[in-house]
């Protein structure tokens, strides 16, 4: 039996290709990133992931609403506008899946990217 992603994954890639350069966002275990942050990883949940690229630019995780599992994705920066540049909406979102999840985020970081 081969365990699932969600329980041994500690890095997972996905790649962004803007107008400006091809990237690979990494979407790294929140626990792991404040390992390296130097942040406490002890309230970290396995569902909650931070997306890398150079810096944290978002955050992926699963939370339940209404009863059911939904993955909520945020972008809260990108590492070309400088620290403190506003991220226009929409700058989050919900999905079913990580892979939707993870596929919203992907596509709104290059619109955003790009001026949009």
């Amino acid at each position: 039996m081969v365990p699932s992603r969600e329980l041994i994954a500690l890095l997972i890639l996905f790649t962004v290709c803007s107008y400006h350069r091809s990237m690979t966002l990494l979407l790294r275990k929140s626990s792991a990133q404040a390992r390296i942050e130097g942040w406490d990883p002890s309230n970290r949940s396995d569902n909650d992931y931070a997306v890398v690229d150079d810096t944290i630019v978002g955050r992926i995780y699963r939370e339940m609403i209404l009863g059911k599992p939904k993955w909520r994705w945020f972008l809260q920066s990108i590492p070309e506008a400088g620290p403190g540049r506003p991220i226009p909406p929409p700058n989050q979102g919900m999905a079913d899946t990580l892979d939707e999840a993870q596929a919203a985020f992907k596509k709104r970081y290059e619109e955003v990217r790009r001026g949009k």
